[in-house]
């Protein structure tokens, strides 16, 4: 079943949208749950969509069963993301288009407060799709808290009156009921807040930004749980601060963490250079939104690829994580850490906006750590003769012995001009050469830390243990080999291309999905080896110029038949991706 809950910023869609989520979820459902809003404080059009199912969702639906929309006006705009029998619930002021199956609610007298409108339209919202309002009070308490135990009793008392409305008044018009929930121990979580309780449990220490959207929620998560996590969470005059400090903490030992945009992301490519020279650990979380300069701030979109790839000036090396979804980003974020100090370099995990937005629901099993402690990641300065440490000692890995600045018996020397293995300025050709090689050499080793086989115990596909390597393959029913069509994607665009493929294999066309949860260094071996002479590469991204398929054929020769792109800061739909690959593939 798909909902909408439509109305104006500042009318409290989110109370409305999150709460039926997490009755839901409460309930036993998979729910998935993506967010439309204009950049705006109050007025202008917001929706919400979700899905719900007895199966994990990771897309929004086609037409919707049910509308929820807060004001009347707006019903029009979503007719055609309606199904035929769908419900709308609206207030009972104003007039509706001819033919809409709706309830009409006086909301403002149910409600008796105006801020509690919303209330109702979640108690009706939970009439129409068969649900118990009972448990409403724990969640309000936990959304409202601070307010006070009366606040919350009036919103309960609100959202009652809209379930008793639509059991009394809705006979006759409602949409079939959910069928019965599967039991089992889940969490509702965004991306974004999947990606700050992954540092969390990665162990981050310092946690550092500007506010700019899609990065701003990860920094609020963690300045919400700072005290009991142990964070130090510093919202910075601008992103050039934001990525310096976060440097200079990382120097110092801590593990530091700095949350941006695109247009953020530019501002720090000296500091990402810094980093870079001095090998300093460093985690930078990037959200992409449509740009060039300020673009759609709430918008969504996969144009920063190519960009956080190649950004500061001069080379040297870093990892690009790419999460589709909310699971992937908690351990995405794990990953980072544990790469980033490794190899004392810079790692960036991409993400785009409609991903951070999003609430997706995961099993809880599935959110655990597994990075190492801090202390194994330090060599023992004990092992050092006294005052001969060199902090860019030229090694096979390209990876120096890190001692921390302050260590006894020890100088530790940084600086960001060339230097010597001791860490001293140095203009020769010859320590030029020994040290840029020296630090690509670290390349080599994050390629093989990323091809390390992942393959979960529920894992079926024969592909997906052959690609040897952290590159999602998901074939479903039809091994990889026998696809005709490898259809290549990145970030969020996992769930529609997925769901998109299944429909075109009951339609007789053989396609698998390669989904890159990294994207960089690119694994050249495993899409190589996935795709053959005989196979064709089609590409779905939100960007103008197909920037991963320019990828396929830089890194791997692969030439993509044809692209799947939108770049309007909106969200494929499954059945504009699948339109689209079967256009190409027929």
């Amino acid at each position: 079943m798909d909902l909408i809950v439509a109305g104006h910023a500042g009318q409290g869609l989110q109370v409305i949208s999150r709460t039926l989520a997490w009755m839901l979820v409460r309930a036993g459902y998979y729910v998935f749950l993506s967010q439309d809003v204009m950049s705006r404080i109050r007025g202008g059009h917001n929706f919400a969509r979700l899905r719900v199912g007895t199966e994990p969702v990771y897309a929004d639906g086609d037409a919707a069963q049910v509308l929820v929309a807060l004001d009347p006006a707006l019903v029009e705009r979503h007719i055609p993301h309606l199904a035929p029998d769908a419900v709308v619930v609206t207030d009972a002021a104003g007039t509706l288009p001819e033919g809409v199956n709706a309830v009409r609610l006086p909301f403002a007298d149910l409600a008796r407060e105006p801020v509690m409108v919303n209330a109702v339209a979640v108690g009706a919202s939970l009439a129409l799709v068969g649900l118990d309002p009972a448990g409403l009070g724990e969640i309000f308490s936990g959304q409202f808290r601070g307010k006070g135990e009366e606040v919350v009793r009036r919103n309960v008392a609100a959202a009652e009156a809209g379930f008793r409305a639509v059991v009394e008044g809705g006979k006759g018009c409602c949409p079939p009921k959910l069928a019965g929930g599967v039991p089992g121990e889940r969490v509702l979580i965004s991306g974004a807040e999947a990606l700050a309780l992954g540092a969390i449990a990665a162990g981050v220490r310092v946690v550092t930004g500007y506010p700019m959207s899609p990065a701003t929620p990860i920094v609020e998560y963690c300045f919400r749980h700072a005290q009991e996590a142990g964070l130090i969470v510093e919202q910075t005059e601008d992103e050039v601060s934001a990525a310096n400090l976060a440097i200079g903490a990382a120097f110092a030992g801590a593990r530091s963490m700095v949350c941006t945009a695109g247009g953020g992301f530019c501002l720090m490519n000296e500091a990402l250079s810094l980093a870079g020279m001095t090998e300093t650990p460093l985690v930078l979380c990037v959200g992409m939104r449509p740009g060039p300069a300020t673009g759609m701030a709430t918008r969504t979109e996969q144009a920063d690829l190519l960009f956080s790839i190649y950004a500061g000036h001069g080379e040297f090396p870093r990892a690009v994580l790419t999460p589709a979804d909310a699971e992937q980003a908690f351990h995405a974020a794990q990953d980072a850490f544990r790469i980033a100090e490794k190899y004392q370099t810079p790692v960036i995990i991409l993400f785009d906006q409609f991903m951070a937005d999003a609430l997706w629901t995961v099993e809880r099993s599935r959110l655990r750590s597994g990075v190492a402690s801090p202390s194994t990641l330090v060599p023992d300065s004990a092992a050092i003769k006294p005052y001969s440490y060199r902090r860019y000692e030229v090694t096979e890995s390209g990876v120096s012995p890190m001692v921390l600045p302050g260590t006894a018996q020890q100088l530790v020397y940084a600086d960001s001009d060339e230097h010597t293995e001791e860490g001293h300025i140095a203009e020769s050709a010859a320590i030029r050469l020994l040290m840029v090689n020296k630090r690509n050499a670290k390349l080599a080793g994050i390629r093989r830390e990323l091809a390390v086989p992942k393959v979960e115990a529920e894992v079926k596909a024969e592909a997906e243990v052959k690609a040897r390597v952290k590159v999602e393959v998901k074939v479903e029913a039809e091994g990889e080999e026998k696809a005709e069509t490898l259809v290549f994607c990145f970030g969020s665009s996992r769930g529609v291309v997925s769901e998109a493929l299944k429909r075109l294999r009951a339609k007789g066309l053989n396609a698998a999905m390669v989904h890159l949860n990294h994207i960089w260094p690119f694994p050249v071996d495993a899409v190589a080896g996935l795709v053959g002479k005989e196979k064709r590469a089609l590409t779905v991204e939100q960007n103008y110029s197909g920037q991963l398929a320019q990828l396929l054929l830089q890194e791997c020769g692969v030439r993509a038949a044809g692209t799947v792109r939108r770049f309007d800061g909106r969200q494929f739909t499954v059945a504009e991706v699948e339109a689209g690959l079967e256009e190409m593939m027929r």
